[in-house]
C-alpha cells in the first residue's frame, strides 16, 4: 500500500527512518526547476511518500520569515561560486543563514567544536579560533580540505586547533566513543547519512557535549533526520531556523538544542 505522509505524523515513522532509508528524488524533469522533491521509504508492508516544494517551504511545511529573503542573493552567488571551487573565497557553513548568525552569537574563541561533515564550515570555525575535531566520510573531500589548509599560511596555534579524520560508520562510532564526555561546547551534525548516519551521530555524541553546550542538526526537516530531531525535542527546547543557505537554491532547515542536564 502507498501512503502519503504528513509531517505532523512524523513520530509514526521514526523507527523505520532511524537507519536513513528514505530516498529523495524528482518525479519529472520540470520538478527540478520548481524544487518539487519527493521523499520515499518503506517497511515490510507499505511505501511512504512525502511531497514538498522547497522553493517555498521546507520538508515539514515551515516557511522562511520575511527577513530571510535578504539572503537570496548570497545563496545564488555562493551557489555559482561553488560550481567552480569546492572552497569558497569566504568560507561559511552550509546551513541556514540565520543559523550562521546564531553560531556567531554562541561561539567564543577557544570553544571546542565537533563537526560531522567537513568543508567550508571547518575553515569558518578555524577563523573564529575554535578548537575543532572534524570527521569527514569522503576521502576526496577530506584531501581537498586538508590540502587547502596545508597551503594556507596559518600560524602554528591555528594549525594546532584542528584535527581532521577520514572515517565512516563503525570507524566513526569508535572515534566518537573514544572522545571524553562533556568535552565539546558545540556539535554540528551535517554529514552524509549513508556514511555517518545523523541519527546515530546524535545518539553517540550527545554525552560528549558539555552542559550548556549546543547541538546543531542541519536539514532537520528531512525525514531521514526526523528520529534525531524527535529524540532531541524530547529532551531540550528546539530553536528552528527555516530559510536559505549558502550554495543552495532552495529552502531548508537547521535546528539548535542547548543541553541543560
Amino acid at each position: 500500500m502507498q501512503i502519503s505522509v504528513h509531517p505532523k505524523n512524523k513520530r509514526l515513522y521514526s523507527n523505520v527512518l532511524y537507519k536513513a532509508s528514505a530516498k529523495t528524488f524528482y518525479t519529472h524533469y520540470f520538478d527540478k526547476l520548481f524544487a518539487r522533491y519527493k521523499v520515499s521509504w518503506k517497511d515490510k508492508n507499505n511505501v511512504y511518500t512525502l511531497q514538498s516544494s522547497l522553493r517555498f517551504m521546507d520538508f515539514e511545511g515551515f516557511r522562511p520569515k520575511l527577513p530571510s529573503f535578504k539572503y537570496i542573493f548570497s545563496a545564488i552567488s555562493t551557489y555559482i561560486e561553488s560550481r567552480k571551487n569546492f572552497i569558497l573565497r569566504t568560507p561559511v557553513p552550509f546551513i541556514v543563514f540565520e543559523a550562521i548568525n546564531k553560531l556567531n552569537e554562541i561561539l567564543s574563541p577557544s570553544d571546542r567544536v565537533l563537526e560531522i561533515g567537513s568543508g567550508n564550515s571547518t575553515l569558518w570555525f578555524l577563523k573564529k579560533q575554535c578548537k575543532i575535531v572534524s570527521i569527514e566520510h569522503s576521502k576526496i573531500w577530506y584531501d581537498v580540505l586538508k590540502n587547502h589548509i596545508d597551503t594556507i599560511k596559518f600560524d602554528k596555534k591555528t594549525i594546532n586547533n584542528i584535527s581532521i579524520h577520514n572515517s565512516s560508520n563503525e570507524d566513526t562510532w569508535k572515534l566518537i566513543g573514544n572522545m571524553n564526555n562533556e568535552s565539546f561546547d558545540l556539535i554540528l551534525i551535517d554529514g552524509a547519512n549513508e556514511f555517518n548516519n545523523r541519527n546515530e551521530c546524535i545518539a553517540r555524541s550527545l554525552s560528549k557535549l558539555k552542559k550548556g553546550g549546543w547541538i546543531v542538526l542541519d536539514n532537520s526537516d528531512h525525514p531521514n533526520n526526523w528520529p534525531g530531531s524527535i529524540y532531541l525535542d524530547s529532551k531540550y527546547k528546539r530553536i528552528r531556523f527555516t530559510g536559505f543557505a549558502p550554495m543552495g537554491l532552495y529552502v531548508t532547515q537547521t535546528s539548535f538544542w542547548q543541553k541543560t542536564d
